[in-house]
């Protein structure tokens, strides 16, 4: 089953999505490496925060991902990255790329940590899935880190009102939207 690569990365200011330098730089970065992966990526963005750039793409396994970072292509991207622009995480979630809706424009994204008190990892799934016009859900565990939590995510273009019924576990990462760069 193939992996799911999660990460979160952040445009340094005054640097904007739509910079010619930006949008070149993630289109090399899509083709170079679904061309070494063999998945496509998508990328979103947090409208309540644009500067975040979150790219979900699938990986056969950790050591392909790994051979990816240490390889020459991925090295140039990082050094043309590094004048405007910040990784702030990234997780491999035991989530199986193929099922991921990879057309989708909306994504709701949250994570819980810790054993939230008595509730099961379906009734943690229900909680995100129930959003009014939800399509696709799934989630994952990091396969590398026990402490990150479990991640979940939602097709869904509905805004994120979520109650506070035992759920102090859940950090709401972002209603996302997809950015195309091409």
């Amino acid at each position: 089953m193939p992996i799911t690569e999660f990460a979160s990365l952040s445009l340094i200011s005054p640097n904007t999505l739509s910079d010619p330098h930006v949008v070149n730089f993630f289109s090399n970065l899509s083709s170079w490496q679904s061309s070494s992966s063999g998945y496509p990526l998508t990328f979103f963005t947090n409208p309540a925060e644009p500067a975040e750039i979150h790219l979900i793409t699938g990986w056969d396994d950790v050591g392909a991902h790994e051979k990816w970072i240490a390889s020459s292509r991925n090295q140039e991207l990082l050094q043309i990255a590094e004048g405007f622009l910040n990784i702030i995480g990234m997780v491999h979630l035991d989530l199986d790329f193929n099922e991921f809706p990879v057309g989708a424009e909306s994504l709701v994204c949250a994570r819980y940590t810790g054993a939230t008190k008595g509730v099961s990892e379906e009734a943690k799934l229900k909680s995100v899935a129930s959003l009014p016009e939800c399509g696709w859900t799934g989630h994952g565990r990091d396969v590398q880190e026990v402490s990150t939590g479990v991640y979940y995510f939602a097709e869904s273009d509905a805004h994120l009102v979520l109650e506070d019924s035992g759920k102090e576990d859940m950090h709401v990462m972002a209603c996302l939207k997809r950015v195309k760069f091409t």
